[in-house]
């Protein structure tokens, strides 16, 4: 397995061939697990093909994704195995979906039984992959957030400690905030009753949002 540092992004390793061939050899194995316990009906002795279709496209979007990075117009990547596996992921659950809305059809046209649906089920790897990058996520928006033209910033979480639950435990979101110093609960305001000031704070909260699209393109 290859080690972390070589892993994270940079112009020079996502030019570079040989990366490429390693992150591919990296991924497979995982991929291929995935595909095989999925118990997939319609993979069923296609599974290397399968296996490598999810592989190849995966690294496809990562390296358009890099480029673009590279010309500036999306956020660099930090943690290529991070990164990789999640589009590998959501890419393999998407194909899944297909075959699980086909199978339905099918079941829906020729039984009169209930359908089991062999294919929901979870992988504890997913729930791992699914949890780091939620982590990394969220510390990247956080790192993002606090950057924001200062109403812009406020608006934000104003509206996200309106939306949130808060625990004994902190979530994920405001452990996040909390590393930048930032508790969201002390941005439950009231909403401004004044409808200009309401109409400011929308149009800002609005812009904000639209950052945050452009930070997660």
């Amino acid at each position: 397995m290859l080690a972390s540092k070589s892993m994270h992004s940079s112009e020079h390793n996502c030019s570079n061939e040989i990366f490429w061939q390693k992150l591919y050899s990296l991924l497979r194995p995982l991929v291929k697990r995935w595909v095989y316990s999925s118990h997939v009906p319609s993979w069923k002795g296609q599974e290397d093909d399968v296996v490598e279709d999810i592989v190849q496209e995966a690294i496809t979007r990562l390296f358009q994704y890099s480029q673009r990075a590279e010309r500036g117009e999306v956020v660099p990547i930090e943690t290529i195995e991070h990164m990789i596996k999640v589009v590998a992921l959501n890419y393999c659950r998407d194909l899944k979906r297909r075959e699980r809305r086909l199978l339905r059809s099918i079941d829906d046209e020729w039984s009169y039984g209930e359908h089991v649906d062999s294919t929901n089920t979870v992988d504890p790897a997913e729930i791992a992959i699914d949890k780091a990058f939620q982590e990394w996520l969220f510390e990247r928006l956080s790192l993002e957030i606090v950057k924001f033209p200062k109403k812009q910033r406020n608006a934000l979480l104003i509206d996200l400690a309106h939306r949130m639950h808060f625990a004994v435990r902190p979530s994920s979101l405001q452990r996040a905030f909390l590393r930048r110093g930032i508790r969201l609960q002390d941005f439950r305001a009231p909403a401004p009753k004044n409808l200009l000031e309401r109409g400011r704070h929308a149009a800002n909260l609005n812009l904000a949002y639209k950052r945050i699209a452009n930070f997660c393109v």
